[in-house]
């Protein structure tokens, strides 16, 4: 976004991704110029430790040695709207602190700007809707926002079904080039996390050196970081405990982990459980030992060996034919989210008495 540089700006970034945010506050930074003089004119205030009073001073204090200053506020906006849920009225030091921010931070000097990071503001309370006070009424956010006075920019971390299109964008902003099964591959690897990425990007791009990214190139560089989830998984499985199994379940939906490819990654888990047990059978317990007598690397092994405890041989045999049903069952027109709910649920049914 350019700046109109006869005015001030004042920004509200509302519930903003951590990596987005951090790149928006950087080009505000860099747009200050000479990054000595910028860092004079850069103030960053903690929500706990302001107030409206102290907002509007450095707000409204002229640049030092440069042409622009910039105030960035964390975290202050939502205490108030808080403070201001919990006041009994709008005589309340709350709300009169609110007026008074809301009321004098259009008179800003045309040479600084105000930038308001904030989580958890409740649309339906009064900082948000406007409210009348003694001395008349005083515009909210929102009023702010539709006359232009406050400008709202939401970047929430990309959702399951966005994902593959920002890596896409991101690839193409940085000059990088990358196939779809690629893209595809690293939104299951790495998830919603963006600086990850972003970082994960670079080391491809710096890797391949000029060619397009391929699968193989993300399955050789970047960790899957839904294995551990899925280990969080079977681990809850082992113990039979539906809670944190459906919990784990819900943190790898979160992911965006495809219901193929988890039960892929189940039926993986437990053939090394089946291996790990027979493997313990013949009296080994070391797991380097084992790790290299099943070719698994010691991490596996060494989750395997806590888990196979809990089961007998039958039950994992019994375990993976149940997987295998299941994809069956998805591959020919059942619902796959249904079936691994279901599947989970079976799965960590409670036995009667103790069977190991």
């Amino acid at each position: 976004m350019s700046h109109p540089f006869d005015e001030p700006m004042i920004y509200l970034f509302l519930d903003a991704d951590d990596y987005l945010l951090s790149r928006r506050l950087s080009a505000l930074k860099a747009a200050m110029g000479d990054p000595e003089m910028a860092d004079l004119n850069i103030t960053d205030l903690a929500g706990n430790q302001t107030d409206a009073a102290d907002i509007l001073y450095h707000a409204g204090t002229m640049p030092f040695l440069a042409e622009r200053r910039l105030v960035i506020v964390r975290d202050y906006l939502g205490q108030l709207d808080k403070r201001m849920g919990a006041s009994k009225g709008t005589e309340s030091a709350a709300y009169t602190e609110a007026a008074r921010l809301l009321g004098d931070i259009t008179d800003l000097p045309p040479s600084n700007d105000l930038a308001f990071v904030d989580k958890g503001i409740d649309k339906r309370r009064h900082l948000w809707k406007g409210f009348r006070a003694e001395n008349g009424d005083v515009p909210g956010l929102a009023q702010l926002i539709a006359d232009k006075q406050v400008t709202l920019e939401e970047m929430n971390t990309p959702d399951a079904r966005q994902l593959a299109g920002w890596i896409s964008r991101a690839a193409k902003d940085e000059g990088i080039a990358i196939d779809g099964q690629a893209i595809q591959l690293l939104t299951n690897f790495v998830g919603p996390n963006l600086r990850q990425l972003a970082n994960e990007m670079q080391k491809l791009a710096a890797y391949v050196d000029g060619r397009s990214i391929k699968a193989e190139d993300v399955r050789l560089l970047v960790s899957d970081s839904s294995e551990g989830l899925i280990w969080d998984l079977t681990d809850a499985l082992s113990q039979r405990d539906g809670r944190k199994a459906m919990r784990s379940l819900h943190d790898l939906r979160r992911g965006d982990a495809n219901p193929f490819y988890l039960l892929t990654m189940m039926a993986r888990q437990y053939r090394i459980l089946i291996k790990v047990k027979d493997a313990m059978s013949r009296g080994s317990n070391n797991e380097n030992v084992i790790a290299k007598e099943v070719k698994e690397s010691p991490y596996p092994v060494k989750k395997a060996m806590q888990q196979c405890r809990g089961y007998r041989m039958d039950e994992l045999m019994a375990v993976l034919d149940r997987l295998l049903r299941t994809d069956f069952a998805m591959k020919t027109g059942a619902d796959p989210e249904t079936e691994i709910e279901v599947l989970v649920a079976e799965l960590t049914q409670p036995r009667s008495g103790d069977r190991r």
